[in-house]
């Protein structure tokens, strides 16, 4: 799993969170990565394909939920999964001032204060203050 793509790289801290529950997994995981096995790459990239998926539909939501632009949309999803200012920064290749501005802004479209208050945005009814939800 190689971390030249953001993908692989979220599949990588999927693999390590589920290794807590099962230890093995992920040496295995690695092991059959490395030598080529055919089966496990078709698997690593389907999981691709499905986390891209997902996004491109949490993203949509928010963008036609929230109003947000397509970057403030992704800075959104990178904050819920845990990302800090940096990280996000340099996942999407721009400063960290610019993802506080986005920040600022996702916030008052929003109507939330803090970052930790950004995940309820995807399990309200997108638009849905919630009061109204």
């Amino acid at each position: 799993m190689s971390d030249e793509k953001p993908l692989d790289h979220r599949l990588l801290q999927q693999a390590e969170a589920y290794s807590r529950l099962y230890p093995s997994i992920l040496p295995r995981l690695k092991a059959a990565m490395q030598a080529g096995n055919p089966a496990v790459q078709a698997l690593v990239l389907s999981m691709q394909t499905a986390l891209s998926q997902a996004d491109d539909q949490r993203e949509r939501q928010l963008r036609d939920g929230w109003g947000l632009s397509a970057k403030e949309a992704r800075v959104t999803l990178r904050l819920i999964e845990g990302s800090t200012v940096a990280d996000c920064a340099a996942d999407m290749g721009i400063a960290e001032s610019t993802v506080r501005t986005h920040v600022k802004s996702v916030f008052a479209k929003t109507g939330r204060t803090r970052q930790s208050q950004l995940g309820s945005l995807l399990q309200l009814r997108p638009g849905v203050p919630p009061s109204e939800a």
